[in-house]
């Protein structure tokens, strides 16, 4: 007869099996003392070099494990391995302080008291809810975390407790390390210095190509093989835009049918219930919605046409689904808006509300406002100017500033090079890192959601940083700058590129109407009335374009060249009464954009010109005048 074995022991037989059974890990490799069971910290330099306070907090909370670090506490080897990693991390790679250290005595301890209970084979196996509920039975599992902006509201947060949060922190450690053994195109996350470090410099915070979100392990793969084909021919921008829109559709399928683990499992029946739930349940706008339908049309015509199996063999998605019918319009604030943006930098850091006013006046782009080095002024003549590498477009460009523009950068300057010396950018945080887009953006709208700032609809007041730079180029165009200039100082390479930028309001469209008719009115007015009036008698001059040039011809070569029309030596025309009259037209609008931007250089220039023109024009009706009669 087969002796009977206790229920604790065949748990334990039970587990050594099940363990046996688990793919083995790739070795941590540890060097002394970490790769101990027990560590005994108290003799380490870490201990002997914290400070009073953090040995008193170590001896306080290590109590429980006899002052040490004892991962012989965790029955299950694999994990007990695995914790040994993960702490080794946080002392060598995070240099995480002894105090800090010491609280993860308390979630390693009731992590291993729930480990031994259990038959898992490595911790990516654990059950987070699971655990969690173990946890709440002698724990808050979540505590008050302060408020946060949710769409457009500002809301009361809730935390995890530590205790909980802490394993996820665990998990994403150990699946680094299993990943970091694979080949790049086979992990869960491609970094961009791993497969483009070229456009590192390109990319606004720190983005991967994160495909651990995908539950099907078919349609991952699948997955990556498309975004590796497309990778070739598109950016990575590009590419985490094409695997949020599959990642999107992934995650609703799952929802939808969780069985369904092949993109050749999708129909036209299926693709038209994502469609109504993009439309009517997502929060997407019209815009994005069609760009997802888009790129998920563009991955099943790829496995169309390599007639691969894991695809429909018939087209599901229609080109009429993604039709852009929107018309694309410029998103530009208006003068109530700006004032309303204006008026809650007091909210926000110092440093928020300058880049807010580099933003606004100049038109760039925040990344490039962001990355502004410390050697980006220079002077051309008495104007200063601003020059920025375009990561977009790849290129270097210039801006010209007025006096506010240059003293906020110039000023900048001076404070960081005091205070921080070795950074080489001009806007930085407090403590001198630089600032993130996500950040910047995120407090913005917080402090405007926080204040109630309107929109023009009425409605809370949508933030984003590339309206400025619609702003600024439909301030140009509205001011009667023309398009091919306005285009210049944005930066924009094609002048159809400026249509997303620029809009012609209401007002500015009757008041163009009104200057073209007076130019039209100048035209016929003008017709058949010129030649019969011959006043010019000027004898030895030089005639010009616009005019005749009296300097005596002994004097030499005039070396003013263009500045005709402000020269004592220069001689207006009558018959170029006309021109005169349409050249101030232009320069009068002219003046009024760099009034507008306080071009100070620009506007001395053009009053002198505007003056002269207005005194040549008067001269020539007077004698006009009495001509006829």
């Amino acid at each position: 007869m087969t002796a009977l074995v206790p229920f604790a022991e065949r748990r334990i037989i039970d587990m050594a099996q099940i363990l046996t059974k688990q793919i083995e890990l790739p070795k941590f490799n540890l060097p002394e003392p970490y790769n101990n069971d027990v560590w005994d910290i108290m003799e380490w330099d870490y201990y002997k070099t914290a400070s009073q306070t953090y040995k008193n907090c170590w001896i306080a909370r290590s109590n429980v494990m006899g002052n040490k670090m004892d991962f012989s506490l965790c029955k299950n080897p694999v994990i007990r391995e695995e914790s040994k990693y993960f702490c080794y991390l946080l002392i060598s790679d995070k240099k995480i302080v002894l105090g800090t250290f010491a609280e993860y005595t308390d979630r390693f301890k009731l992590l291993f008291s729930y480990v031994n209970d259990k038959s898992y084979g490595t911790v990516l196996d654990i059950d987070t809810n699971d655990y969690e509920g173990y946890i709440g039975q002698s724990h808050k599992i979540k505590t008050d975390n302060g408020s946060a902006l949710i769409g457009n509201e500002i809301v009361s947060m809730k935390k995890r407790n530590r205790l909980i949060s802490f394993l996820d922190a665990l998990k994403r450690a150990i699946h680094k390390f299993i990943e970091s053994s694979k080949p790049v195109f086979e992990r869960d996350y491609w970094r961009i210095e791993d497969i483009k470090p070229d456009e590192i410099k390109k990319i606004s915070g720190n983005k991967n190509l994160d495909f651990s979100q995908i539950r099907q392990p078919l349609l991952k793969k699948v997955t990556k093989e498309f975004i590796r084909f497309k990778l070739a021919s598109i950016t990575f921008d590009s590419a985490y835009a094409y695997l949020y829109s599959i990642k999107m559709f992934c995650q609703w399928l799952y929802e939808y049918d969780e069985s369904i683990n092949s993109f050749a499992e999708v129909n036209r029946d299926i693709i038209e219930d994502y469609f109504c739930f993009l439309r009517v349940e997502s929060d997407s706008s019209q815009h994005m919605i069609n760009v997802g339908i888009l790129h998920l049309s563009v991955m099943f015509e790829y496995g169309l046409l390599g007639e691969d199996k894991r695809f429909p063999s018939v087209p599901i998605i229609l080109s009429s689904d993604y039709a852009f019918k929107t018309e694309r319009r410029a998103k530009f604030y208006t003068t109530d808006e700006i004032v309303g943006i204006f008026s809650v930098i007091h909210d926000l850091p110092k440093v928020y509300g300058k880049i807010l006013l580099i933003l606004h006046h100049c038109g760039m782009r925040i990344s490039e406002v962001l990355h502004l080095q410390t050697d980006c002024l220079y002077f051309n003549g008495d104007v200063p100017y601003i020059k920025l590498y375009m990561y977009k477009t790849e290129r270097n460009h210039s801006i010209p500033l007025n006096d506010i523009t240059y003293r906020i950068i110039s000023n900048e300057i001076a404070r960081n090079k005091t205070k921080y010396p070795e950074s080489k950018y001009v806007f930085l945080n407090q403590d001198g890192t630089i600032i993130k887009y996500s950040t910047f953006v995120r407090n913005v709208k917080t402090a405007l959601v926080k204040h109630n700032v309107l929109g023009r609809d009425g409605k809370p007041l949508v933030f984003g940083t590339h309206r400025f730079r619609s702003t600024k180029a439909t301030d140009l165009i509205n001011l009667g700058e023309d398009a091919k200039k306005t285009a210049d100082i944005l930066g924009v390479s094609t002048l159809s590129a400026l249509s997303y930028y620029a809009t012609a309001t209401q007002t500015s469209v009757n008041e163009h109407i009104q200057e073209y008719l007076r130019k039209e009115s100048i035209l016929i007015n003008s017709i058949g009335k010129m030649d019969e009036f011959n006043l010019d008698d000027y004898e030895n001059a030089i005639p010009l374009c616009n005019g005749w040039c009296c300097k005596p011809i002994d004097l030499g070569i005039c070396d003013k060249i263009n500045a005709c029309l402000t020269c004592s030596q220069f001689r207006p025309s009558m018959k170029h009464l006309t021109s005169y009259r349409l050249q101030l037209s232009e320069l009068e609008s002219t003046l009024a954009v760099a009034e507008a931007n306080g071009y100070t250089r620009i506007v001395e220039k053009c009053t002198a010109e505007k003056e002269a023109l207005q005194n040549i024009i008067n001269r020539l009706e007077k004698m006009l005048d009495e001509k006829k009669h």
